[in-house]
């Protein structure tokens, strides 16, 4: 299962060789990551405005295949990896929206903690409640 989300490298997004700069694919993954949130039902300001938990980013790492270029049309795709009682991996998959061809991916590691405390704590039941309205994970 997955999410997809959709965007189109822009001349900002480009290194003077006019490839997209690669630190950029983390962004484009992010992206993804929010409006995954938000096509389930739990918009990321919302989530850091109310909830007394946080998902903080512990661990992200990307490989490259191909190069992406200004003006290509990009496919994100989102899918839960694994999980954990405390930690969710998301998987992206950064494609060309034309050509099907994967031009990196990514993972990325959060885990749930006290807002107060920062300890860690169990992911929260709407976390997960949401990649299932958003057709990431089963319910």
């Amino acid at each position: 299962m997955a999410f997809v989300h959709h965007r189109t490298a822009r001349f900002g997004d480009t290194d003077p060789a006019g490839i997209v700069f690669f630190a950029r694919v983390f962004e484009y993954a992010h992206e993804a990551f929010e409006d995954c949130l938000q096509a389930g039902d739990l918009p990321l300001q919302t989530m850091l405005a109310q909830a007394d938990w946080a998902m903080p980013l512990i661990h992200a790492e990307a490989d490259y295949r191909a190069p992406m270029r200004l003006g290509d049309r990009l496919a994100i795709e989102v899918a839960l990896a694994s999980r954990s009682e405390t930690a969710l991996t998301l998987a992206f998959t950064v494609r060309g929206a034309d050509d099907g061809k994967t031009r990196a991916t990514v993972r990325h590691v959060h885990v749930a903690v006290d807002r107060a405390s920062f300890a860690k704590r169990a992911v929260p039941p709407e976390v997960l409640a949401a990649f299932v309205r958003a057709g990431v994970a089963e319910g």
